[in-house]
């Protein structure tokens, strides 16, 4: 039997397989499938606090800070996937009230006991609808799902806070925390 290699291979080409094989002019022994990797995701949502040293205000300058937090659902959730976890960042960059850019590593203690270690850079955005959020996208590059992507998103309050317009600026904030994590199985 005479065996025909198919170009395009895939959904389009099984047609074709299939008509060819029938007529015994193809085997269908070589249409192998072909995987492609699955991202698989999975987003922690929580709380964080933050300090600000010197305190954000509406000049932009340097400033570190450090965060804690919980991460207290995540989403899927099984027998390799944590269902929560503690976090603790260090930040530094140019920053005001109203954006500037950081770079930041965050470890997340995971429910487990596990870990991984992100290291992310972004700012403050204004996403369309109103509302400010200070977003980080990066890897994670130490323990578990080292190499996968993450972007983690920090709300802020939708409005400056008075302590921006003084020299000392705000030196604490808290609110809604967000990681999603991008795999490649």
């Amino acid at each position: 039997m005479k065996r025909t290699r198919l170009l395009g291979r895939g959904p389009a080409g099984l047609p074709v397989l299939l008509a060819l094989v029938a007529a015994g002019t193809a085997s269908p022994v070589g249409f192998a499938a072909h995987a492609l990797p699955v991202p698989v995701v999975q987003t922690c949502t929580g709380f964080q606090s933050e300090t600000f040293t010197p305190g954000l205000n509406s000049t932009l300058r340097q400033v570190a800070g450090e965060g804690n937090g919980e991460l207290t659902s995540c989403l899927p959730f099984g027998d390799s996937l944590p269902a929560s976890g503690r976090v603790t960042s260090t930040m530094s960059g140019e920053m005001s009230c109203s954006g500037g850019a950081r770079t930041r590593t965050t470890t997340i203690t995971w429910d487990d006991g596990g870990s991984s270690t992100l290291e992310e850079s972004g700012g403050v955005e204004s996403p369309v609808g109103g509302g400010r959020a200070a977003v980080f996208k990066g890897e994670i590059r130490s323990g578990r799902f080292a190499g996968a992507t993450t972007i983690t998103t920090r709300t802020l309050s939708p409005l400056p806070k008075p302590q921006c317009a003084t020299e000392v600026g705000l030196t604490e904030a808290s609110g809604p925390l967000a990681v999603e994590i991008t795999r490649l199985l």
